[in-house]
């Protein structure tokens, strides 16, 4: 339930980030390039207007999902009550049909349970999936024309010192901006 209880949704999206720019293209001539790259994804994250639309798009999504699990939790909890308040009233058959209607609930609530992830999956996908595709083109683009053999996400990693001419963030949120791949 990687996606249901995802708490940060900027730290996955930073996380997907930082893989995308660590696939950069092997270098060919090291001696034509500079050494590295820095791109900032929390800072796409928060600046980029579509990124934060989408992950607002997914979050609600979430919540509805969420929402949707507790009211079937209210809704089995209730029938539960009820049985048990009307066990002793009900005959034989009335009692074992109020309990299949019970099993078909809980079963239909286990399966919805058990699709959540993949729901919330193919949302990611839909959602958040085009805009990691285009700062991905945008990266390889500027990494090839900056000749860098290497970019990283400083938002990943722990950078203690960074020579300005190296954080390539600007021009990718230029690009963004421009509607560039």
């Amino acid at each position: 339930m990687r996606h249901f209880n995802m708490i940060c949704g900027n730290t996955l999206l930073g996380l997907t980030l930082l893989t995308l720019v660590l696939a950069a293209p092997a270098v060919t001539h090291a001696e034509d390039y500079k050494p590295i790259g820095i791109v900032d994804s929390q800072r796409i994250a928060s600046e980029y207007e579509a990124a934060r639309d989408a992950q607002e798009q997914y979050e609600k999504f979430l919540e509805e999902l969420k929402r949707e699990v507790e009211d079937k939790e209210t809704e089995l909890a209730a029938l539960v009550e009820e049985i048990e308040s009307q066990k002793m009233l009900l005959g034989e058959d009335a009692l074992a049909t109020k309990m299949q209607g019970f099993e078909k609930k809980r079963a239909d609530y286990f399966q919805f349970r058990d699709g959540i992830d993949a729901r919330a999956e193919a949302e990611y996908t839909s959602k958040i999936t085009p805009i990691l595709d285009q700062v991905k083109t945008i990266v390889e683009r500027l990494g090839k024309e900056k000749k860098f053999g290497m970019i990283i996400d400083s938002a990943a990693l722990g950078v203690l010192y960074l020579e300005p001419d190296f954080d390539l963030t600007d021009d990718v949120l230029l690009a963004l901006a421009k509607g560039e791949d």
